[in-house]
């Protein structure tokens, strides 16, 4: 579901588990980009932040090229990082520290604001939603099988997040003017010159839908610890084609549930998409406002080779599963497909933190598929 669980190694300690990855412009404050990492997967007011790990953002700034994007090598990254917790306390100290030099200190379930950043770091209602189950069936049986009226599998649960919002204006000037931008969220170890990566996320859905099922092509292995590890604007060339053979089969997979083809192999033989989504970050273009639902209209407009309308990323509220569902089926040409579920527990704010109040349900049942 989304990213929650998304490999064996995340699943042994929630605290480096991204659920999800949020980008988009701010609804309050134009000029403002707004980037919101969740981590730790059901956390409760005794769940906190590690205080070994850096959670960052990474931006690069992007051009299109044929039916995907090129990114370019200079970066704008934020490095968020938690002390330990206090015997007799429930709340963090944290820093955030920018790659042009802006720092700040924080703790943790209280908003603060530096020189025009604005940051958020705490227990939350989880924005996700989704009929986890229903997934699961159709992947199982190879038909659709979401009813009009879904279960959201994350209804009342809470997660860790991370909140910043920092002017952009500086960002494009690092950038040469470029406003289309590439956005990933990750959780590393500092270890010398070369941090150990536990997860990086872009889309939702790239690893535990698109890469999830091993029986899928010849190979055969779990491919998600794997991917986690990976640099996102560098795959390794020897690794590469084992996530290429699992999206291409995963693409074709969900192209066949309506029993009619709406995506054509390219002339290698390849799905039209699988390139697009191994460039796995959301992709933002800054020179648009915000705007609801944006989600994955800018990579449609590369592949319907046209200009796109809107600022892309993802709003906390897009309904995600809908969105790839008919994409991935109907190639978004025909009826809108989805799973029942079309909201969050509790709708995502217009000002800042945009994130809700955590829920502090403790009468939850484990879900099924993470007990299996």
């Amino acid at each position: 579901m989304s990213d929650h669980f998304s490999g064996p190694a995340v699943m042994d300690d929630p605290a480096v588990d991204i659920t999800d990855f949020y980008a988009f412009p701010s609804p309050e404050r134009p000029g403002n980009l707004v980037l919101i990492m969740n981590a730790f997967p059901m956390a409760t007011s005794r769940s906190f932040f590690s205080d070994v790990v850096t959670y960052r953002f990474r931006l690069r700034p992007l051009t299109r090229s044929g039916d995907s994007f090129a990114h370019g090598p200079a970066e704008h990254a934020i490095d968020v990082r938690f002390s330990d917790v206090p015997d007799g306390t429930s709340a963090q100290k944290g820093t955030v520290v920018t790659s042009d030099g802006r720092e700040a200190s924080f703790v943790t379930g209280e908003p603060s604001e530096l020189d025009g950043m604005r940051l958020y770091a705490g227990l939350v209602s989880d924005p996700f939603f989704m009929d986890v189950e229903a997934t699961i069936r159709t992947d199982i049986s190879g038909k659709l099988s979401f009813g009009a009226k879904g279960t959201n599998t994350v209804e009342f649960r809470d997660v860790l997040t991370i909140v910043v919002e920092v002017p952009f204006a500086s960002i494009i000037e690092h950038f040469h003017g470029v406003t289309l931008i590439a956005a990933v969220a990750e959780t590393f170890l500092a270890r010398g010159s070369k941090p150990v990566r536990f997860e990086r996320v872009g889309r939702p859905e790239i690893k535990n839908v698109m890469l999830s099922n091993a029986t899928r092509e010849p190979k055969g292995v779990e491919l998600r610890d794997l991917y986690n590890r990976e640099d996102a604007f560098s795959l390794s060339r020897e690794y590469r084609p084992l996530y290429e053979a699992r999206v291409d089969a995963t693409l074709a997979f969900f192209d066949g549930l309506d029993g009619e083809m709406a995506w054509p192999s390219a002339a290698d033989g390849r799905h039209p998409m699988c390139d697009l989504l191994l460039s796995d970050y959301l992709v933002l273009d800054l020179a648009h406002t915000f705007a609801t639902g944006s989600f994955l209209e800018i990579e449609r407009a590369v592949l319907e080779n046209r200009p796109h309308a809107t600022a892309g990323g993802r709003w906390l509220d897009d309904d995600i599963l809908d969105e790839m569902l008919t994409l991935l089926v109907n190639g978004g040409r025909g009826e809108r497909l989805g799973d029942g579920v079309d909201g969050p527990t509790n709708p995502a704010a217009p000002v800042f933190p945009y994130v809700r109040q955590a829920n502090q349900r403790t009468d939850l049942p484990v879900p099924a598929f993470v007990e299996k």
